[in-house]
């Protein structure tokens, strides 16, 4: 068994996961590979014929894609991958370390935002958006100016914690071609993650940290000529983030104890939209304007 550490919680796992941070204490969630099985086991044949599936509950998830894997995620603390046949080891661990986690953490009753998360001056700074909106590239950016990485497509919420904390993942992100070359990464460079995906892994070695950070900045990006920052009220808030939360992003319903977070969360902390033209030369001045904006907060916090 390997053992790991990613979102805060410990993982005996029978299968290799390198993206994962090495770890030695108790097991909070065990990975079992189950070669005895295949998906017409846990699936309908029909099923079968689609590129993917999901079906998410909080007692036991599927998580079905086509030549890769089923994944069983049950009661918050196991999951189960039966491999298809000759399945890429790679593609595997793809799916594990993102949409499976997602389903793993709500099971265990996070509420997780789809959203990349920097630390800014010992806070957690989200950027919620859907696939494509720039969350990674703009957590990128604060990165290259110095500050801390805390996870990136999956933030995992601690409502139960006071002050309200986001649980950092693991030290990697996803970065473009184009947002590589202008933040000064060299793509070729960046780890492969999947064969059709254009987007690379840039791994950590330093400004990774896995405490829990208090949550200082929620944005939700938004396109826009210019820039600017504007609150939204409680009901637009609610929605974003049930919009940009599991299960919801995975195209299944929360029910009201996914929408009762979202409201907490909402109470909690003000949402913002933050505008922004998609220009990847202006991301420092991106940066200068969320600094600014963060820094306004935590100066009234003390006062």
């Amino acid at each position: 068994m390997f053992s790991y550490l990613a979102y805060g919680i410990c993982i005996q796992s029978e299968i290799p996961i390198p993206e994962f941070i090495p770890g030695q204490r108790g097991c909070d969630v065990t990975v079992h590979l189950d070669n005895d099985h295949t998906a017409i086991d846990y699936l309908p044949e029909e099923a079968l014929n689609y590129p993917w599936g999901l079906k998410i509950s909080l007692e036991e998830s599927i998580v079905y894609i086509k030549e890769v894997a089923v994944f069983l995620v049950q009661s918050g603390n196991k999951i189960v991958v039966v491999p298809a046949q000759n399945a890429s080891d790679l593609l595997i661990r793809f799916y594990l370390v993102g949409t499976v986690m997602a389903t793993l953490l709500y099971q265990r009753g996070l509420l997780v935002l789809h959203g990349s998360v920097v630390n800014i001056h010992g806070g957690a700074v989200a950027f919620l958006g859907v696939s494509g909106q720039g969350k990674s590239s703009t957590s990128a950016a604060f990165l290259a100016q110095g500050y801390g990485f805390v996870t990136d497509d999956v933030a995992p919420v601690a409502l139960s914690s006071k002050p309200v904390t986001i649980t950092p993942g693991f030290p990697q992100m996803k970065l473009s071609r184009e947002t590589a070359a202008a933040l000064g990464y060299d793509y070729e460079s960046l780890v492969l993650l999947h064969p059709e995906d254009e987007k690379r892994g840039y791994r950590f070695t330093q400004n990774f940290s896995q405490t829990p950070l208090p949550i200082h900045r929620i944005y939700v990006l938004a396109d826009d000529p210019e820039f600017g920052i504007e609150p939204l009220n409680p009901r637009d808030s609610v929605m974003e983030l049930v919009q940009h939360s599991r299960p919801t992003t995975l195209y299944q319903c929360g029910g009201t104890s996914h929408l009762l977070q979202c409201t907490a969360l909402a109470k909690e902390h003000t949402i913002y939209r933050l505008k922004r033209p998609r220009d990847l030369s202006l991301l420092p001045e991106l940066v200068k304007l969320v600094e600014n904006h963060v820094s306004e907060q935590i100066q009234s916090a003390l006062v």
